[in-house]
């Protein structure tokens, strides 16, 4: 074997060891449970309806990264005992998480959503409740 013909297999076993290395750095991302770097502070409303409720309408705060807080309100009652004819209301309060992978919100009495930041200002996904799901989008 000549010299050049040496030259020319080490150079493309670096560029080949080179190109792995690269790829196994590429590999590593972040975990699908880390906190997002989105923030999901503001009012966010759905004209969807889950169950009894409809027009959910929440407030979320961000106090840490991942971490969510809030409230909910919506047109119904989650136990259906609103009377004939009249309007009422019903409300809680959220807990939840904000994730690479998904966004979980516990809307205490109305359910658990999970979905996805589909946009900067849309949340899409479901509402379980009571062992069904409810699709639902919010927008800010």
């Amino acid at each position: 074997m000549n010299p050049t013909s040496r030259t020319r297999r080490a150079r493309a076993a670096n560029f080949l060891f080179v190109l792995f290395i690269a790829s196994a750095i590429a590999a590593c991302g972040r975990e699908p449970t880390d906190p997002s770097s989105s923030d999901l502070t503001g009012q966010w409303r759905s004209f969807d309806q889950d169950l009894y409720i409809r027009n959910i309408r929440l407030v979320l705060v961000q106090p840490a990264p991942g971490i969510i807080a809030g409230k909910w309100t919506a047109d119904g009652r989650t136990d259906n005992a609103c009377t004939p004819g009249a309007a009422c209301g019903d409300s809680s309060i959220v807990t939840g998480r904000n994730e690479v992978s998904q966004v979980v919100l516990d809307l205490l009495g109305a359910g658990t959503f999970v979905g996805e930041l589909a946009t900067q200002d849309t949340l899409k996904g479901i509402i379980r409740s009571r062992g069904t799901n409810y699709h639902v989008k919010f927008g800010r």
